[in-house]
């Protein structure tokens, strides 16, 4: 006897253009904001906010071959089916997934250390309790399904914008010139050494970015794919340029550049200062 056929399994598609975008900026927005501000700091001074502008810039383009990619290949496997679909071979599939779950679990590892020192200040347990704890935690959310847990790191994020909100929101409030310093921003056009510093600043803060690609992984449990997707991406990488322009913008204002680039707490300073 034949066995029964047995349609292939989909994922349910409930994930609407808000919580993709919500998922979108908390894969993205984290940690590596607060390292490049000392560095584009340091390099670019008080132009440091066009190279976040500038690497939105080059990211757009990643966004929208990631975009292309995410409407014709809307499946969770993502980066694998790509491989899959172009060549058509089965053991560089399995690579090129084996690799995306390697660089997953480096990142979840760097960011469950570098959570234990911000917890460590509001919780007396040593950080390798901690990061045990948040593993665990974050396990158990990633065992509810897409939808609860997408939801639940959109409030973290939301928490995290809220305290990034405040920072820009107190610089402006300060009145230390965030308005009136603005056109220092541009360099001039003929200052050839500004914009090849400015370059590399860019190439640099780059990193900053990193993560909104992800998005592209929860393609399949997305509502009309073919058209949250794209707008998820670009509105996901928008939001972040805002953020991080806004915030590199109060930070040169508030601290001389020179001295933000050799600040290891250049937060704490403005915040008590």
């Amino acid at each position: 006897m034949l066995p029964e056929y047995a349609p292939p399994q989909k994922l349910k598609r409930s994930l609407t253009l808000l919580l993709a975008v919500l998922y979108g900026l908390s894969v993205t927005i984290g940690a590596g904001i607060y390292v490049p501000v000392g560095i584009a700091a340091g390099r670019s001074g008080m132009h440091a906010p066009l190279a976040f502008v500038f690497a939105a810039l080059v990211m757009s383009f990643s966004a929208a071959s990631f975009a292309e990619l995410g409407t014709r290949i809307p499946v969770s496997a993502s980066e694998a089916a790509y491989v899959e679909q172009a060549f058509n071979r089965p053991w560089l599939s399995l690579t090129m997934g084996l690799l995306v779950v390697l660089t997953a679990t480096i990142s979840a590892a760097t960011i469950s250390v570098g959570s234990a020192g911000y917890l460590g200040v509001f919780v007396d347990l040593s950080p390798q309790w901690i990061i045990t704890l948040v593993v665990l935690s974050m396990g158990l959310v990633a065992c509810l399904s897409t939808r609860q847990s997408v939801i639940i790191a959109g409030i973290m994020t939301l928490v995290e914008l809220g305290g990034l909100v405040l920072i820009i929101a107190a610089g402006f409030a300060a009145g230390r010139g965030v308005v009136s310093r603005l056109p220092e921003i541009l360099p001039e056009p003929g200052d050839i050494a500004v914009w090849v510093g400015l370059s590399g600043t860019t190439l640099i803060v780059v990193f900053a970015f990193i993560g909104f690609e992800h998005l592209i992984n929860v393609a399949e449990e997305t509502k009309n794919p073919s058209r949250t997707l794209p707008w998820a991406l670009f509105l996901t990488l928008g939001l972040t340029t805002l953020v991080y322009a806004l915030l590199v913008w109060v930070a040169v204002v508030a601290v001389p550049p020179e001295e933000l680039a050799t600040s290891s707490a250049h937060w704490r300073w403005y915040l008590n200062g």
